[in-house]
């Protein structure tokens, strides 16, 4: 008997080939999972605009990516308060968070010196606060499927 394929595609993907598309997590381990292995692949001057609902999981990509770029994932917290986060690793980590800043509020940042660092890697939070383009980047949408799992998109921008 031959197998057929299942109605919809499948969404875990162990080891993406390239880190587009869409994904189902199942759990934070694996969105933090997923996420690592985009570190991992990361050269420098690269720019991840994460958007999505309080909950959906930003900040646990964050550690993940985080972690692949050589960061302890543990110093990787929400700068909800900080704004920016630096982090040395591999490369360096900016993690931005602009949760509490008005749509637009940010152009006293040096959000844009951030941006043209070739040897570091920029992760936004809340990226739809953003008000100016950060060039050529990628768009990480985020949102609930259930209470355990997630879809992730993402897309070059």
């Amino acid at each position: 008997m031959k197998d057929t394929p299942p109605s919809e595609p499948e969404t875990r993907n162990p080891k993406p080939e390239t880190f587009f598309g869409e994904f189902i997590s199942h759990s934070p381990q694996e969105t933090f999972e997923l996420a690592k292995r985009i570190g991992e692949q990361l050269k420098g001057g690269k720019i991840f605009l994460l958007k999505g609902d309080l909950g959906a999981g930003k900040t646990i990509f964050a550690k993940g990516l985080a972690a692949g770029l050589g960061v302890d994932p543990s110093d990787v917290t929400s700068p909800s308060f900080t704004l920016i986060n630096v982090h040395e690793g591999r490369l360096r980590f900016y993690h931005v968070d602009l949760y509490r800043l008005e749509v637009g509020a940010h152009q006293e940042l040096g959000l844009q010196e951030m941006f043209e660092e070739e040897n570091a890697v920029t992760l936004i939070e809340w990226a739809e606060r953003l008000s100016l383009s950060p060039g050529p980047a990628i768009e990480v949408a985020m949102s609930f499927v259930s209470n355990t799992e997630r879809r992730i998109r993402i897309v070059q921008l």
